[in-house]
């Protein structure tokens, strides 16, 4: 009897570790790698991707050997809700399961050009780029 209860408690934890560790009804998750070989060297990419419903997170890193040495750059991309907007100072992004994001674009080696008509509860698309100079590029634009 012991023996009986014990396998069911171990079938009954497993279930709940695998419900639990489960992606939310409508994720999808995307990864990515791909390398060419070029005449100035060899470039490198790393994807990664995650829509849930009509929102996404998307991280795509670049390394490029060149003649002049090695070359990186990161990108960020994001659709969701804006939470919180300041012009010319903050924007926050929600994107799946409640996720928040938030950016400084008056920061420091900031270039922030955000689209017109952008308000809170506006839906928007946000890339972040930042390359070995330091600099951040951000850019906002509606999205319909």
């Amino acid at each position: 009897m012991r023996r009986q209860s014990f396998t069911s408690l171990a079938a009954l934890a497993a279930l709940v570790s695998a419900v639990g560790c489960a992606n939310s009804p409508g994720t999808v998750e995307k990864k990515q790698e791909s390398s060419t070989e070029t005449a100035q060297g060899k470039v490198e990419t790393k994807t990664e991707q995650k829509q849930v419903g009509n929102t996404l997170e998307a991280t795509s890193q670049t390394k490029a050997d060149t003649p002049g040495g090695t070359v990186k750059t990161k990108t960020e991309t994001y659709v969701g809700t804006v939470t919180v907007y300041t012009p010319g100072k903050k924007i926050e992004i929600m994107t799946g399961e409640k996720k928040m994001h938030s950016f400084n674009l008056d920061d420091k080696d900031v270039m922030a050009n955000v689209a017109g008509g952008i308000v809170v509860g506006s839906r928007v698309k946000l890339v972040e780029e930042t390359g070995d100079d330091k600099a951040h590029r951000i850019t906002v634009s509606l999205q319909g």
